[in-house]
């Protein structure tokens, strides 16, 4: 995306009357053998895997609670969520805490791999032929040679 500049300031030496917008940073984690990547702003933390306590009746993908600080958080397992064959966990596994909709939760991944920053140009939206577990798709990035799935928080992390 291209934000013209105002026409009472000077461009910057070396701009033609035109700035990028700014990149996002965004946490990255391996999760079924694929990239993902969510918006750190919505990260509080990332914690090893630990033990949880299982919540009878609940959904599937709901491994559990666990307590982080005094509060009770849910647990979410995203492969299941995403339709993913259940992974190995070892102790590269690792539980984002997010905040979707100001709720507290946590989804268990794989691994995390870092923090990249991504121009929104680069996000573009998933591909149509994407049947399953699109509806938690924001969109796809590109960095690069690698290819970024950007989840749709509110969606993935709902119980």
């Amino acid at each position: 995306m291209k934000v013209p500049l105002s026409e009472s300031a000077p461009a910057p030496e070396g701009v033609d009357g035109e700035i990028h917008a700014q990149e996002i940073e965004m946490l990255s984690f391996r999760l079924g053998g694929e990239e993902y990547v969510l918006p750190v702003d919505d990260v509080r933390e990332v914690l090893k895997s630990r033990e949880l306590t299982i919540v009878p009746n609940s959904p599937p993908h709901v491994l559990g609670v666990t307590s982080i600080r005094g509060r009770v958080l849910p647990v979410i397992d995203l492969g299941r969520r995403l339709g993913l064959p259940p992974a190995v966990r070892d102790e590269k596994a690792r539980i984002i805490i997010i905040s979707p909709d100001d709720e507290d939760a946590g989804i268990m991944v794989d691994r995390v791999t870092g923090v990249v920053r991504i121009s929104p140009d680069a996000i573009r939206p998933a591909p149509e032929t994407v049947e399953q577990g699109a509806e938690f798709l924001k969109g796809i990035a590109r960095k690069g040679e690698r290819l970024y799935i950007l989840l749709d928080l509110n969606k993935a992390a709902g119980s």
